[in-house]
């Protein structure tokens, strides 16, 4: 008996190691950004399941030249592009075009085009296929380009050749401002389709010299585009969301700009009865900093009273920047502040008679009250 469990010992470590099947790192496509458009040449006369709807452009790293080691390949980065009638058969189309494994586990950035916007069924089964068998995380984060998103891709970068390693450093940095984008993961935007169904993704773009801009957001309802919301909107959505940081106000006080910068932002979401019928009240408050003035003899904001008229106008400029997004959902019909979702949190009984004809009339006839209130810690000026 002893010998058999000497054996069994020796034996059952070899059961446990070992990856004899496994594929090795340097023999894998690790996909860092996929750019997703609805196939510009698509025919239509074809069987549904020969409609080569979608053209896919994948981002392809040499892992050896990113490692800093030496490598074959000429670029740090390869685009290859596939029609496909599906996210499945795509991967299969690159897979044929080389000589390594494709996977999506690393993926950082997912481009979508605005065809593919638009159309909401390609739109749908595109996130769907995505999701399915768990080939993509939740984390990856979704952007979207007015045209064509393989375009964009394929465009040189001169800070970042791969655009997947850029959106990830970008999201990454804590350091930097929030108030012009809103960060979208692609678990966030299925939870937020499938609660409201609405959700904003951040449009990236790059002017000629190549430089990205991440800023606006393309308004999508029930996976079908809306329309684009410019930065201001898209502003007045993160004041709503208490997700406004490092970000300048800058308001005129007596003829001369003044700069404040807002550190911390909060946002509070209340409703109240008034007369038989609800209000919605919107409470931001904002702590930070003055930045920049000029600060003079017979202009001297180092006392009460110029600290008083400076908050009072930092307040209303505020109110109005947070009423840019308030109008515009409502003029749209589209509730991308989730206004009724903390109506259904906070009042589950009243939000029964609403939810019916909240996008038909009921939202946009709701009374949305916006108050601020501006905390100024420090002047930084000098005298």
């Amino acid at each position: 008996m002893n010998k058999f469990k000497w054996l069994f010992l020796l034996i059952f470590p070899l059961v446990l190691t070992g990856c004899w099947d496994s594929v090795e790192l340097d023999e894998r496509h690790i996909i860092l950004d996929i750019a997703l458009d609805k196939n510009p040449d698509l025919d239509l006369s074809q069987p549904i399941n020969e409609q080569q709807s979608y053209r896919i452009t994948y981002g392809v790293p040499d892992i050896g030249l990113l490692s800093g080691k030496e490598s074959l390949a000429e670029k740090v980065k390869t685009n290859i592009t596939t029609n496909s009638v599906s996210i499945t058969t795509s991967i299969d189309e690159v897979e044929k075009k080389t000589q390594d494994t494709v996977t999506l586990n690393h993926t950082k950035a997912l481009i979508i085009g605005e065809e593919l916007l638009k159309d909401k069924g390609l739109l749908r089964a595109a996130i769907d296929a995505l999701l399915r068998d768990m080939k993509m995380g939740r984390s990856v984060t979704l952007l979207a380009v007015k045209g064509l998103a393989g375009d964009f891709a394929r465009a040189e970068n001169p800070q970042n050749p791969i655009i997947g390693m850029y959106v990830m450093e970008y999201y990454n940095n804590r350091e930097r401002g929030a108030s012009r984008a809103k960060e979208q993961l692609l678990g966030n935007f299925i939870k937020e389709i499938d609660d409201t169904g609405v959700a904003t993704i951040p449009i990236i773009s790059s002017n000629e010299e190549g430089i990205i801009h991440i800023r606006g957001a393309a308004l999508i309802k029930d996976y079908e585009l809306v329309t684009w919301l410019d930065e201001e909107e898209v502003r007045g959505e993160l004041f709503v969301e208490g997700e406004v940081r490092r970000a300048p106000v800058v308001v005129d006080y007596e003829n001369q700009y003044l700069t404040y910068m807002i550190k911390e932002q909060e946002s509070k979401i209340a409703f109240k009865e008034n007369n038989g019928s609800w209000e919605c009240y919107i409470n931001i408050t904002t702590t930070g900093d003055i930045k920049e003035y000029v600060s003079t003899d017979d202009k001297n904001i180092l006392n009460e009273q110029s600290i008083s008229k400076i908050t009072e106008i930092l307040k209303q400029e505020i109110e109005k920047q947070v009423n840019v997004a308030v109008n515009k959902s409502k003029e749209l019909e589209v509730d991308f502040l989730e206004i009724g979702l903390e109506m259904y949190r906070k009042h589950p009984k009243q939000w029964k008679n609403y939810k019916d004809t909240w996008d038909k009339g009921a939202y946009k006839n709701l009374p949305i009250h916006v108050s601020a209130t501006v905390n100024i810690q420090n002047t930084g000026v000098l005298q």
